[in-house]
């Protein structure tokens, strides 16, 4: 299984770090992207693989992962040149981390291809926290996919919590 990461700041970084752990012991591929080159390389370094742009990240993973410093990121990223949605086409699943919920998943919900899941699954606690990785998730979605991914979750969180899963889209 290929895994996109994008996002790589202060709390992105840790998360990808202990997600690369995971992808070791799951004979996983980590793909990785961020506008700083430094923290890209750091994680190369452990073995991650340097993706050239979310587009690219978005072609060839099944499962993506982001952390964002605000929801007007998440839309840039969503629909912006280069953007997820329009690379999607293998894509299974987006696990949107960001600590905040991002109302604005909505605004561009009529440009997500069809069999595309996206989850809004904030992330609470500190660097620290992302660092030892014992990060609560809070997962809106359906219980099914969150079970599917709950192991994937567990790279990085001590307590992943399902939420809303009746009303997920």
């Amino acid at each position: 299984m290929n895994i996109g990461f994008i996002g790589l700041g202060p709390l992105g970084e840790p998360i990808a770090g202990n997600l690369m752990a995971w992808c070791r012991d799951h004979g996983c591929h980590l793909y990785v992207w961020d506008p700083s080159a430094e923290a890209m390389s750091r994680l190369v370094k452990s073995g991650a693989r340097h993706g050239q742009d979310p587009a690219s990240i978005a072609q060839r993973c099944t499962v993506l992962l982001s952390v964002l410093p605000a929801p007007e990121d998440v839309s840039a990223l969503a629909l912006g040149e280069n953007g997820v949605l329009d690379n999607a086409d293998g894509l299974d699943i987006w696990i949107e981390l960001s600590p905040f919920y991002n109302a604005r998943w909505e605004q561009f919900i009529d440009a997500v291809p069809e069999g595309l899941i996206m989850v809004d699954a904030p992330v609470k606690g500190s660097i620290e926290a992302a660092e030892e990785g014992t990060l609560t998730v809070e997962f809106e979605g359906q219980s099914q996919v969150f079970h599917r991914y709950k192991n994937l979750l567990e790279a990085f969180s001590i307590h992943s919590t399902l939420i809303k899963p009746e009303n997920s889209r």
